[in-house]
């Protein structure tokens, strides 16, 4: 057995003052070699040390390799192998979004819980051709300026509220964060930020074509801004990157016909959190699939089996899968047989977070108004409510206009607060890692109380499978009932 290192993470800049030190001349720092490299396992004998020895020393051959086994052949994983960091600076809240829907990549952003916002906005390349910029920039500046008198009254009314929280150590920190956290839902969808991104090259393309098919003006321009380096550093793995007709004219005729069929409007059941299916007999299937991943037969076996259990075998059955687990580990795989299908309504906010669970399924509406807006409990409590609604007044007041005249960019001016629906399939694995970290203590209030709603639409229907479904500061109580008390 062997093991090599064949490569890792290093900063852009480090790589730069090395090859000026060594005056290196060579055209072969790049991940392209080691994608090329990569590519030959499957029909070249030698060993790989070798086969990254020959792509270092001949960049135009291991280019020209990649071109034919990617692009000819159509093996586009040999692309993964090519990983790329990216620093993303001074983009909006909105573009954040349209980046971040990707699910293959790692993705490090700007908090607005733990940073005070200074009043940094983008202001679209739309609403500026339109004749618009006077009113957004006076609108925004309106939020930002609601933005600070809440910070202020909010951070004095917690500090005296948690006086023992702000006595301990950080406690300062922790509490300026709730009065930031609260702030944070009056300022616009336009307000800037920055993030760190790490995607693979194949990834990349992908989020290129889209980006690019995009109808808001500074996301197309941000994909040319990524395209850049990336084609100079990688042109044999990063090729098709312009959409198609399948990203833009599908979207366009089916956006269309949808919204001819079902126009928007106002939710009529008015729930925020909704279980809109889910696996069928979902204690039963999971039994169905512990007894066939660890025991013997098809699967018919194993569900005759599990349907002939007693309740009292089957809790037996599920408990022994959950037990020896901390709030670290991930359920067994076999949790994964076990979907639900959740529409949510959240607002900018608490889709900020909910977004960062890519591997759920997450079909994302536009914003909307007819939703409403979510209003912090904090602001309430301190009698600011007419500050608040103020700034979403306004705000929907040039959204108005920019609906008439600039249709595409119009989000730009909602707010934290405002709202979207998202229908999303988590399955019960998945289901237990949200809520350890979305129901925790320290989780930020508007997502957990998202996350409690969806674990009392589950356990109603699936007592046994998502007995120890709970946040990570809940998890000693709930295991010591489930597992010491019995």
């Amino acid at each position: 057995m062997k093991v090599v290192l064949a490569g890792y993470n290093v900063d852009a800049e480090i790589l730069r003052e090395l090859k000026e030190k060594a005056h290196w001349e060579a055209d072969n720092v790049t991940p392209e070699t080691l994608s090329a490299a990569y590519a030959r396992i499957s029909r070249d004998p030698r060993d790989i040390e070798e086969l990254r020895a020959d792509s270092r020393t001949a960049t135009d051959k291991a280019r020209r390799s990649n071109e034919s086994i990617i692009f000819g052949l159509g093996h586009a994983s040999v692309a993964e192998h090519a990983l790329f960091n990216l620093d993303i600076i001074g983009v909006s809240r909105l573009a954040a979004e349209a980046v971040q829907q990707f699910r293959l990549a790692a993705y490090t952003e700007k908090s607005q819980r733990y940073i005070t916002l200074d009043g940094d906005f983008v202001t679209p390349p739309g609403i500026v051709a339109a004749g618009l910029e006077k009113e957004f920039r006076a609108t925004v500046e309106f939020q930002n300026d609601v933005y600070k008198k809440l910070y202020d009254a909010l951070k004095s009314h917690l500090f005296r509220k948690h006086a023992g929280v702000v006595a301990t150590k950080n406690g300062e920190r922790t509490v300026d964060g709730w009065a930031k956290e609260d702030a944070r839902y009056v300022v616009s969808l336009a307000t800037a930020t920055q993030f760190g991104m790490t995607m693979n090259a194949r990834e990349l393309e992908h989020l290129l074509r889209r980006l690019r098919a995009d109808r808001r003006g500074e996301v197309r321009a941000l994909a040319e801004e990524l395209h850049r380096p990336l084609a100079a550093l990688s042109p044999s793995i990063i090729k098709y990157a312009n959409p198609t007709a399948y990203d833009t004219d599908r979207v366009e005729a089916l956006a269309a016909l949808a919204l001819e069929a079902l126009p928007r409007r106002a939710s009529e059941s008015g729930e925020l959190v909704r279980l809109v299916s889910h696996t069928d007999s979902p204690d039963l299937s999971l039994c169905a699939a512990l007894l066939f991943r660890y025991g013997g037969g098809d699967y018919a076996a194993a569900h005759a089996t599990a349907s002939a259990m007693d309740p009292g075998q089957r809790r037996q059955l599920v408990r022994t899968a959950l037990s020896e687990r901390s709030c670290w580990d991930r359920a067994d795989r076999t949790f994964e047989t076990i979907e639900f299908l959740y529409e949510l309504t959240v607002s900018a906010t608490n889709y900020a977070q909910l977004k960062r669970h890519r591997m759920t399924t997450q079909i994302v509406q536009d914003y909307d108004l007819t939703l409403g807006v979510t209003v912090p409990p904090n602001i309430v409590e301190i009698g600011m409510e007419k500050e608040f609604h103020a700034a979403v007044e306004r705000s929907e007041e040039c959204y108005a206009t920019l609906a008439q005249r600039c249709p595409d960019e119009k989000d730009y001016i909602l707010t934290n607060a405002h709202r979207r629906r998202v229908l999303t399939r988590l399955n019960a694995r998945e289901l237990y890692h949200f809520a350890a970290l979305r129901e925790d203590e320290h989780a930020q209030w508007d997502i957990r109380e998202t996350s409690r709603l969806m674990r009392v639409a589950v356990e109603k229907i699936a007592p046994l499978t998502m007995m120890m479904l709970c946040g990570k500061s809940d998890f000693t109580a709930r295991r010591t009932e489930i597992f010491d008390k019995e």
